[in-house]
């Protein structure tokens, strides 16, 4: 009976270790998701002030929104007619 008993300990033991190892691993998971999209957001940023800065270094500033948006849509709109 005590050998009985011996092993379920053991058994009992090792589950919680398991519980304790996959709830650490599922931990570590998220951090490195949390961080991956945390660097994602921080090169969009760098990626939109790169943008920004390429406005003002065309001059195109000036323009109001409107008129920008619609010469920059233009222009993607024959880039890609271009391609096909």
């Amino acid at each position: 009976m005590t050998a009985t008993n011996h092993c379920r300990d053991q058994i009992e033991r090792a589950m919680e270790r398991l519980a304790q190892l996959q709830a650490k691993e599922l931990l570590a998971n998220q951090r490195r998701e949390a961080k991956a999209q945390e660097t994602a957001k921080r090169e969009e940023m760098k990626r939109r002030q790169r943008v920004a800065d390429l406005v003002f270094l065309a001059g195109a500033h000036a323009l109001d929104d409107k008129e920008l948006e619609a010469l920059l849509t233009n222009h993607m709109k024959g880039r890609a007619g271009s391609l096909h």
